[in-house]
């Protein structure tokens, strides 16, 4: 009987936690908030695919301009990803500014997919931290 619980115990510390819900496949789009340190937030269109293989999910579409993916990992409704997403510039009033995604996180709760980001801006001659959220529902 030992080698039997060994073996079970065994089993589930390998798994690591399941898998993440399917239920977080497909495109998800709202309303974005912005927020460059010491600036006034900004309300913008937003939107992320996601697709999703055993612990991982794979996010397309998450720089400004729609383009760049990473890979999160995670379990049941919650993945994260840490690392390094240089997006290409985009045009601010003041010039083109380069954002860079440094973490992300996604929690399904229920039929809405909470996303948000955080990085660091460099443009306009100045560098400065930003964090993004979206509430996005399902298309």
């Amino acid at each position: 009987m030992k080698i039997g619980l060994g073996v079970i115990f065994a089993t589930v510390l390998a798994c690591g936690g399941g898998d993440l819900n399917t239920a977080m496949n497909g495109k998800w789009a709202g309303q974005a908030t912005l927020t460059i340190s010491g600036e006034s937030p900004q309300t913008i269109p937003g939107g992320v695919q996601v697709a999703v293989s055993g612990q991982n999910a794979a996010f397309t579409g998450v720089c400004l301009d729609a383009s760049g993916s990473v890979t999160a990992h995670g379990s049941g409704n919650s993945a994260s990803w840490s690392g390094s997403l240089v997006c290409p510039a985009v045009q601010f009033t003041c010039g083109p500014v380069v954002m860079t995604f440094q973490s992300a996180s996604a929690t399904l709760n229920g039929s809405t997919m909470n996303v948000q980001g955080a990085g660091n801006a460099a443009g306009c001659g100045l560098s400065k931290g930003f964090t993004i959220s979206l509430a996005g529902t399902k298309q």
